[in-house]
Formats: C-alpha cells, structure tokens, sequence
C-alpha cells in the first residue's frame, strides 16, 4: 500500500477531486436509497466557552486515551466516510480496508479520520444489520450527485465530501486522501468530552471559517464484531472499525460553541468511545476542518 506522502489525486476542477471509477468486479451493490427520517439528538443549551487547550489529532480507533482534541497544524484534513451493510457480500472488502487505513493513520499520526456508517436498505435480505440506520442511509443519498451515474451503492467511500469511489477500492481511497491533505483546514474545532452519571457530554468550540457551515459530530465503536447468521454474508464473523453509532449536525452561526449530551443505552455502551467533529458545507461538501479524541 504506497504512503499518503508519495500518491497524488487525478484532474482537480474548482477545487474540487472529480473522480473517475472503473466499473469493474468489486464494484459491489448498488440500489436506490428510500430512507425514512430519523430525529437527530437532542439539543442542549451551550455551555460557557471552552479554555483553549492544545490538543493531539488522534485517530479514534488505537489512539491513546485524551479528553480533548484540537485541529492542529497547517497540514489538511482527510475524513473518510465509508457506507457499507452486513447484508452486503461485497462489503467486508471494504470494512477490511478501512481497518487498515485506520491502523495506517494512527500509526503515522495523519490527520486522517475513519467513520464506518451503516445503512438500511439492505436489512431485507434476511440480515437485520444491527449498526444500520436509516438517517445513515439519509446522509448517503446527501452525496448521491458525486457519483457519475447520480446514484449510490455499498461498498462506497466518500472523501471530505468532495469525491467517492468503491470502498474496497485502496488505491483511489490513498490518492483522494493524498489530495485532501495538501489542502489547508480553514476550520478549528475544539472538542472536549467526558463521561457523566447520564451518559457522555461533549463540549466544541468552532473558529475560522464558519459561514454557511455545519458541524457534524459522531460518536463510534472503535471496533465490534458480529456472527451473521443468515443474508449474503451468512456464517461469517465480520469485523468494523470506527462504526458510528451516534451523529447529529449543528449549524454554525455567529456563537459556535454547545454542547451535546448522549445517554447510552442496553446496545451502545461502548469503552473506549471515539468521537470525531468536523465541519463541512451546508449541502454536505467540503470538509474544512476536523479533530477527534478517544473517551475510555
């Protein structure tokens, strides 16, 4: 697998990676989204400011334990959004490479940033994913125009909002990464987080530029497995990293600090927790800043 440092992303057209994908045998399921939606979580009121802390970029999953996190450096940003389904015979590929990006990125301390979503819309095919949503599946058919063809499907990777190709696709996955990370952030985030007698509370403060942007802000499993007993993945034990298991955006205005506050439940009490927080476009493009930290 070539070093972030040697690859270098194709045609590059108003700022923008336009990415050309093969249609070739790993091109993996595809089918039309019909997500219902799904409330986000809940607001609470915004907390006095946050003291400014320097913090490390960690990668959630293999990082050393932290309790706030900056945006740090001139170098960018690279998240990497994969869609991917227990139900699908053609993502555990993917889920395997998203591992090793993220063991890569922790590793070499890139400010490279792994989320696993899981969607829905293949639960029908006897496998009830239990990480799946449909406000995951929602928030793939956000990004439905990067792709030539105006679709989505599983296996896919989405780049900082900008660019997609097959997940399983390493390759492209390390060229569009490459590019994203020669751009500057233009966002700070500063993050906090810890664990309460309800639940987990996190604290941001967002700084530069903020002007028609959100924040996003995901909680994850740093790594789960589960036995699939029926589906097209039945008999194997599949394994995730980074699976996201809480998420909900906040628009940024002229006060950029909050707070959001999650109760865990029976399904999700994980330890260790990643959180990752970063900022895109309101119309989910263009990721100008991100941090994350690892809550045990």
């Amino acid at each position: 697998m070539p070093d972030f440092g040697l690859v270098r992303a194709g045609r590059v057209e108003s700022g923008v990676a336009r990415v050309a994908v093969a249609l070739v045998w790993l091109a993996g399921c595809s089918r039309a989204l019909r997500p219902e939606p799904e409330a986000d979580a809940r607001r609470a009121p915004e907390p006095a400011p946050l003291a400014s802390q320097p913090g490390a970029v960690l990668a959630p999953a293999g990082a050393a334990s932290a309790t706030s996190a900056a945006t740090k450096g001139a170098r960018g940003v690279a998240v990497v959004e994969l869609f991917t389904s227990e139900g699908c015979s053609s993502c555990p590929p993917a889920d395997r490479v998203l591992s090793r990006l993220t063991e890569r990125a922790a590793a070499q301390s890139l400010p490279v940033y792994t989320l696993s979503f899981h969607v829905d819309y293949w639960n029908y095919l006897g496998w009830t994913d239990r990480f799946s949503s449909s406000s995951y599946s929602d928030r793939q058919r956000g990004y439905a125009a990067l792709d030539a063809n105006g679709g989505t499907y599983t296996p896919q990777a989405v780049i900082n909002g900008e660019a997609e190709c097959v997940g399983s696709d390493s390759s492209q996955i390390d060229s569009l990464i490459a590019a994203a990370l020669e751009r500057q952030p233009r966002t700070r985030i500063e993050l906090e987080a810890r664990r309460t007698e309800g639940g987990i509370e996190l604290g941001y403060r967002v700084s530069g530029e903020t002007a028609g942007r959100v924040l996003n802000l995901a909680l994850l499993e740093p790594r789960v497995e589960s036995a699939v007993k029926s589906g097209e993945n039945a008999g194997e034990r599949l394994a995730h990293v980074n699976v996201v298991r809480a998420f909900t955006s906040r628009a940024l205005g002229p006060s950029n600090a909050g707070r959001w506050s999650f109760a865990p439940n029976g399904s999700f009490d994980a330890r260790p927790l990643g959180v990752i927080a970063y900022a895109e476009g309101a119309a989910q493009r263009d990721i100008s800043g991100a941090t994350a930290l690892e809550l045990r």
